[in-house]
């Protein structure tokens, strides 16, 4: 079973003073959960020995921005624990898979609710493709297919409802390019402070998110867009690729183009 941890950055509406609107997925097998676990754990307890590691939780901002309990890091103690993260999804035998809408290139897409709706959709298009290739393969060595369940971080009651119709309509019709074989059940909304693994996929989408906002100048870059660009680096090929090793288009869909 394919465990598909879905994660937002930025705000859909065109309102919002961000450019962009990132959803992120990060893809492991179930028999690779525990591991991983284990791990996120011990580079909690490296970083806060005295807290229990449900206790901290890993968001991308909170960490850059040092509040609540990274306040007593300090900067540049922060910026090293990002650091630690971006190495460890390095190390994970994961895929990731980011859709990146930029609002300010939008014209007849307008509302909040079109942006969601194309933001999810071409997410769900890639998770398919994904799932798709890899049970190609399976298939070809004789072995059964794995199937994926879509764990989303809950936001609030009447928002998770809004996303769990849109990928029912998913499930069901499929999008306007791709119909689903390998996703299974509805989506779970799940609490981020309880789930390592949603912990890790807000830092690959703030991560996105950021590294599409770079200054083209690198003259302008501070400490933490430094940290970005490095990070971006190192976990790059953890996205999944498509033809002749292609990122752009599967890993990380711009839209528009």
């Amino acid at each position: 079973m394919y465990l598909v941890y879905v994660d937002e950055s930025g705000k859909p509406s065109k309102k919002h003073g961000s450019r962009l609107f990132v959803q992120a997925a990060f893809i492991l097998l179930d028999r690779e959960w525990q591991s991983v676990d284990n791990a996120v754990n011990s580079l909690k307890m490296k970083w806060f020995p005295n807290l229990p590691p449900v206790e901290v939780e890993i968001h991308a901002y909170e960490v850059i921005q040092q509040k609540g309990i990274y306040k007593r890091l300090g900067r540049t103690n922060s910026l090293n624990l990002l650091e630690n993260v971006f190495e460890l999804i390095s190390q994970i035998n994961c895929t990731l898979i980011a859709s990146v809408i930029h609002k300010h290139r939008l014209h007849t897409i307008k509302t909040r609710d079109e942006i969601e709706l194309w933001s999810h959709r071409l997410l769900f298009e890639r998770v398919c493709k994904f799932l798709e290739k890899e049970n190609t393969k399976r298939t070809k060595a004789n072995q059964p297919p794995e199937y994926g369940i879509l764990l989303i971080d809950s936001v609030n009651t009447k928002y998770d409802n809004a996303v769990r119709r849109k990928y029912n309509g998913f499930f069901k019709d499929g999008t306007l390019y791709q119909t689903n074989q390998y996703l299974i059940e509805d989506p779970l909304f799940v609490n981020s402070q309880y789930r390592n693994m949603s912990q890790l996929v807000d830092v690959v989408a703030h991560l996105v998110n950021r590294h599409t906002n770079l200054p083209q100048n690198k003259t302008q870059w501070n400490d933490v867009d430094r940290v970005i660009d490095k990070g971006f680096q190192v976990i790059s090929h953890r996205f999944d690729r498509g033809g002749s090793r292609r990122l752009v288009g599967c890993g990380i869909k711009h839209f528009p183009a």
